[in-house]
């Protein structure tokens, strides 16, 4: 009969804690949840109609859980941007959100920044609503709005100057040059303009094929050879010791003599080869034996650098000079 009355003392003992239990819980829970702190700002504070301003907001501390912040609401006069959320964690590094967007908030997260771009169209103070978002400390997601910031916005011309010099309408711009051409004219102008060149050229063609070819009269060898041995005296070769240089000018006004007035020399005879074919000529034996010396002293010359005196060379040119006289009648000059 004792056990009753403690049992029933030892219930009321647990019924009191327990009730003890979920009143600190209560104020724990109360204590634990803070509330947010939030600040907005935009920069410049005054801008032109239309002049592009930056929306800031930053959310700091509060209760554990979770933020989101929604899309701005973009329409009338302001003209939002794209958001650029940024979450910074309490040692500095950047915090990445859920695949829902959603942010731990401040038990593992320092603070929250959101950046937008924003125009305002309307002159005057202008009052931009703050953005949206959401807050879920575990009961559930709860819809919050920032606070409003102020703008004063100045139209681009003043109303109250009525002297503005503001430029005229215009009307719309002229198409380019290259289209405005009648490209199809130009094109069948070019075609006619190159037709009519063709055919005159055929026609100056045709023209010089039925005139008569005016025939060059030949230069005479003599009067050839003995130019070249004015033109060689001049450049006084034996008087510097220029020997066989002055020989080898000799030989070729002689053998261009011979080729063009015996016929039967070839270019390339040697000396020897020479003499041979001008053995069937027109020459004497007097003249043959004359030239064959010649042309054999300026071998020695040009080839063994023998030796020789300015009189000798002088004495070869007027040879090369009284033959070409003498065999050939040169216009205006006396045969010798």
């Amino acid at each position: 009969m004792r056990v009753a009355p403690a049992l029933l003392l030892l219930g009321v003992a647990l019924v009191s804690t327990a009730l003890t239990e979920g009143s600190s819980a209560r104020a724990a829970s109360g204590e634990s949840r803070r509330p947010f702190r939030v600040r907005v700002v935009v920069s410049p504070s005054t801008v032109k109609l239309g002049e592009r301003v930056t929306y800031r907001a930053f959310i700091t501390e509060g209760t554990p859980g979770y933020v989101r912040v929604l899309p701005p609401e973009s329409g009338g006069d302001l003209d939002w941007g794209a958001p650029r959320i940024q979450g910074r964690a309490p040692r500095g590094e950047p915090q990445r959100p859920d695949a829902r967007g959603w942010y731990p908030t401040f038990g593992s997260m320092e603070s929250l920044a959101v950046t937008v771009p924003l125009q305002v169209f309307r002159p005057g103070l202008v009052s931009v609503p703050g953005l949206r978002f959401q807050l879920n400390d575990g009961r559930g997601p709860t819809e919050h709005r920032l606070p409003i910031a102020r703008l004063f916005v100045v139209p681009v011309v003043p109303p109250e100057d009525s002297a503005a010099d503001l430029r005229p309408l215009r009307g719309p711009f002229g198409a380019p040059w290259w289209e405005r051409i009648p490209w199809r004219l130009v094109g069948a102008a070019a075609g006619a303009l190159a037709a009519a060149a063709l055919v005159v050229r055929r026609l100056a063609r045709r023209r010089s094929r039925a005139a008569p070819a005016l025939a060059r009269p030949p230069k005479d060898p003599a009067f050839e050879a003995l130019e070249a041995l004015e033109a060689l005296r001049g450049l006084r070769l034996p008087e510097h010791d220029r020997f066989a240089e002055h020989a080898f000018h000799l030989t070729r006004i002689l053998r261009r003599f011979l080729e063009a007035t015996e016929g039967t020399p070839r270019p390339g005879d040697s000396t020897p080869e020479l003499v041979r074919h001008l053995e069937a000529g027109r020459l004497g034996p007097a003249d043959l034996e004359r030239l064959a010396a010649l042309l054999a002293a300026w071998d020695r010359v040009k080839f063994a650098r023998a030796a020789t005196t300015p009189e000798e060379a002088r004495r070869a040119e007027d040879a090369v000079e009284e033959l070409a006289r003498r065999r050939v009648s040169v216009p205006g000059k006396e045969a010798a």
